[in-house]
Formats: structure tokens, C-alpha cells, sequence
């Protein structure tokens, strides 16, 4: 199990379900959570520091990650994101693997059940 993996329980729609597995994220998001996603939020307006967002593993592209968007580091190309997880001694995020960029990101966190 990669930490901070999310599955999808719903192909394209405007608002996809995932699971929660690992700690990358805690204590906000825990292993066993629901997160419901909005795809249509970054559509209207580009991703704002704070918002925790799902976008696909760069090493395996069948998987989702949940990340929180810390901004866009300088020196990153236009629309590259940095993305860190919450639990940093848990979490491969930006500090791993660079920006990410926008076209990665799945969609908005936006409720957690």
C-alpha cells in the first residue's frame, strides 16, 4: 500500500467518491474515510493554498493521492502546484516528487464521510 492512496468508486462525473488509505493526511483525513470529490470547482477558478485536492500518483496512474495545496513554489512553470500532505513524516508529496501540475489534479476535496 503507497501512503496517502486514495481509490475511486466513480468514473467521470461532477462529483467522484474516493477511499482513504494511509496516514499521509492525518489528522484531517484517516485511512478508512469517505471523501467525496468535486470535479468542477478548478474549472472556474485555478487551486488556492489550503484547498486539499485529489491528483493522480505520477508513478502509478491508476492511483489518486490526497494533498493539500501549499502554492505554487517559485522557480515551478506556470500551473505547477507544490502539494504536501499533512502528516509530512508520513506523506510523498511535493518534497519527493516537485510541483505537480494542474492538469494532474482530479478535483477538490470537498466532504468527508
Amino acid at each position: 500500500m503507497v501512503r496517502g492512496v486514495l481509490r475511486a468508486a466513480a468514473a467521470l462525473s461532477p462529483v467522484s467518491r474516493y477511499a482513504v488509505e494511509g496516514p499521509s493526511m492525518e489528522p484531517a483525513y484517516h485511512s478508512g474515510d469517505r471523501v467525496l470529490v468535486d470535479r468542477v470547482t478548478f474549472r472556474l477558478r485555478p487551486p488556492r493554498p489550503g484547498d486539499v485536492v485529489v491528483l493522480r500518483d505520477r508513478e502509478q496512474r491508476d492511483r489518486f493521492l490526497l494533498k493539500r495545496v501549499a502554492g505554487p513554489p517559485e522557480g515551478t512553470p506556470p500551473g505547477g502546484l507544490w502539494v504536501l500532505g499533512d502528516n509530512a513524516a508520513e506523506s510523498r508529496d511535493s518534497r519527493a516528487f516537485g510541483p505537480v501540475r494542474r492538469r494532474d489534479i482530479v478535483g477538490r476535496a470537498w466532504l468527508k464521510y
